[in-house]
């Protein structure tokens, strides 16, 4: 077999093939540098057009404008599809328009992509509360709370813990409430405002010691504050320091008497008439007191059975026959504390089974009595 040598170009044809083949070389490099230009250019364009529609929107959003902010926030949206601020925006005003099926879809997908994301949660929390879902709003506020947030994340994080607390109260969730704001008082730091409504708050978990103490740090704060001075009225009526309510009462009319406590003041002595527990009062007193309690209680489910047809228990049913023939007996001619003692435990008795039956919550009527039975029952 013969050999076949290379073909062996000139000198000058070789400098020609490797010029032509640079040229090619840096005229691609030339088009991809021109492409990659161009492609950066129409993406700030488009950016920028998304940023436009975006802002237009929100104008219009926070204008109450949900209607007319839907399109330009849409478009935003389309745009830049992994923008979670535009699709956030989008989610908003798809709730104030009632169409909650697109924006759960939308949610969905912020979610996939971040599932501990602390805005996103947030968002979400306040969608599952626009479609009646509280305890997955509850499941998205603590999320909120302990996600990830890129700046201010304290100040966000209280505005998820405010928001679910508003939840908790609306869902008289006590016990949840109170842990709650035992986080939210570690952070109030100097906050007066956020303060007292703590104390507030307190109350209506059910913690009047806590609430009291808020309202004392707050009055030593300002001493002619008489909203601290009523606040710290209700806290002491609540725990049955009667006494110390009325001081607190009659601070804050001091103080501003437009502010009237008038009403306080007039429960405050209803309770101190019925309180059966002075050890000064009388065995009669004491017997005359816990049949009025005893009344009371009676009259008190009674009036809810009424109200609620078919709620009546046969426990609680039998439990009325024996206060009626409590109340309907002749008083003993020589009273004891046994006696009085007896009168309260049936009062009690009633008071649980209206607990079990009704729930905790009670009308302004109520308050003496429940007052009365907080203080009985430990």
């Amino acid at each position: 077999m013969s050999r076949i040598d290379p073909v062996t170009l000139p000198p000058g044809a070789r400098k020609s093939v490797s010029g032509a083949v640079l040229a090619i070389v840096i005229a691609i490099a030339g088009l991809t540098a021109l492409d990659q230009t161009l492609a950066r250019i129409e993406n700030g364009e488009m950016r920028g057009s998304a940023r436009r529609s975006y802002d237009s929107g929100s104008r219009l959003l926070g204008q109450g404008r949900p209607l007319e902010a839907l399109e330009p926030l849409r478009e935003a949206h389309v745009i830049e599809r992994e923008n979670p601020e535009y699709a956030r925006a989008l989610i908003g005003a798809l709730m104030r328009l009632g169409k909650t099926n697109e924006a759960d879809t939308l949610m969905d997908e912020l979610l996939t992509r971040a599932p501990n994301d602390g805005p996103d949660n947030l968002a979400a929390a306040r969608l599952m509360l626009k479609e009646g879902r509280p305890q997955e709003a509850e499941a998205h506020y603590h999320r909120a709370i302990y996600g990830s947030w890129q700046q201010d994340s304290a100040a966000h994080q209280r505005t998820a813990r405010l928001e679910l607390i508003e939840l908790l109260v609306a869902e008289n969730e006590r016990t949840q409430l109170l842990g709650e704001l035992i986080f939210l008082e570690n952070d109030a730091g100097d906050d007066i405002a956020l303060k007292k409504q703590m104390a507030h708050l307190f109350l209506v978990a059910g913690s009047a010691s806590r609430a009291a103490a808020v309202y004392r740090e707050l009055v030593e704060r300002n001493p002619q504050d008489p909203g601290a001075y009523a606040g710290l009225g209700e806290a002491e009526l609540e725990q049955g320091e009667y006494r110390a309510a009325r001081s607190a009462f009659l601070q804050a009319s001091y103080r501003e008497p437009a502010a009237s406590v008038a009403p306080q003041l007039a429960l405050l002595t209803e309770v101190t008439a019925l309180d059966p527990t002075p050890r000064q009062i009388t065995s009669r007193e004491k017997y005359d007191r816990s049949l009025k309690i005893l009344g009371l209680a009676k009259d008190d489910i009674q009036a809810l059975f009424a109200s609620r047809s078919g709620s009546e228990t046969p426990g609680a049913t039998e439990l009325l026959k024996e206060a009626s023939g409590e109340i309907a007996r002749k008083p003993p001619r020589i009273v004891t504390n046994e006696i009085a003692e007896r009168e309260l435990s049936l009062a009690e008795k009633i008071w649980k089974a209206r607990i079990a039956i009704f729930g905790v919550s009670t009308s302004p009527g109520e308050a003496p009595l429940r007052l009365i039975m907080e203080r009985l029952i430990v």
